[in-house]
């Protein structure tokens, strides 16, 4: 099952419709500290981030569900929409790790500056050793994508609760 493309319409559908739900909640999240995210640059990057995360899902997703795909095909969505996603996620993130911490404002904890990154650029690589397994039809296939989209899930939904919960105390 790993290597065919059709038994995994049912779960890519899921994932669209789910990623679809969340990426709307995360906007009206976001909307809701609005003033507050635009003051921050840091968390104009995390709400973009988020949104990048969520709409990864909905787009690898939706080319897992194109009917009648050749697998090397597949295959070679999954890797460019991959190296897509790790280059936005890394320039995303570069201040996060080049700013010097502001010793009047108390900036995030070094050890969730490191998950955020993992989440994120996890993500795209864990979207990457799918497709190239699956290209292989050796090492996992597809099943290396549900963990992208949970990587992806959580990743998104931290910084969401941050700009949501964290911003205001």
């Amino acid at each position: 099952m790993a290597y065919r493309i059709g038994e995994w319409e049912s779960f890519a559908l899921a994932q669209v419709g789910a990623s679809a739900a969340l990426l709307g909640l995360v906007f009206v999240g976001i909307s809701i500290n609005l003033r507050d995210i635009i003051g921050s640059g840091s968390l104009v990057h995390r709400a973009l981030e988020a949104v990048i995360l969520l709409g990864s899902v909905l787009v690898t997703a939706t080319v897992v569900l194109v009917p009648g795909q050749r697998r090397d095909v597949l295959s070679t969505e999954l890797i460019l929409l991959a190296v897509a996603l790790f280059a936005i996620v890394f320039y995303i993130q570069r201040d996060a790790f080049a700013q010097p911490p502001d010793p009047g404002k108390p900036g995030p904890p070094r050890g969730s500056l490191v998950i955020r990154r993992a989440l994120g650029l996890g993500t795209a690589a864990l979207v990457a050793v799918a497709g190239i397994t699956l290209a292989a039809q050796a090492g996992g296939g597809l099943y290396w994508y549900p963990a992208a989209v949970l990587a992806a899930y959580v990743g998104a939904l931290t910084n969401a609760w941050i700009l949501l919960i964290e911003i205001l105390r």
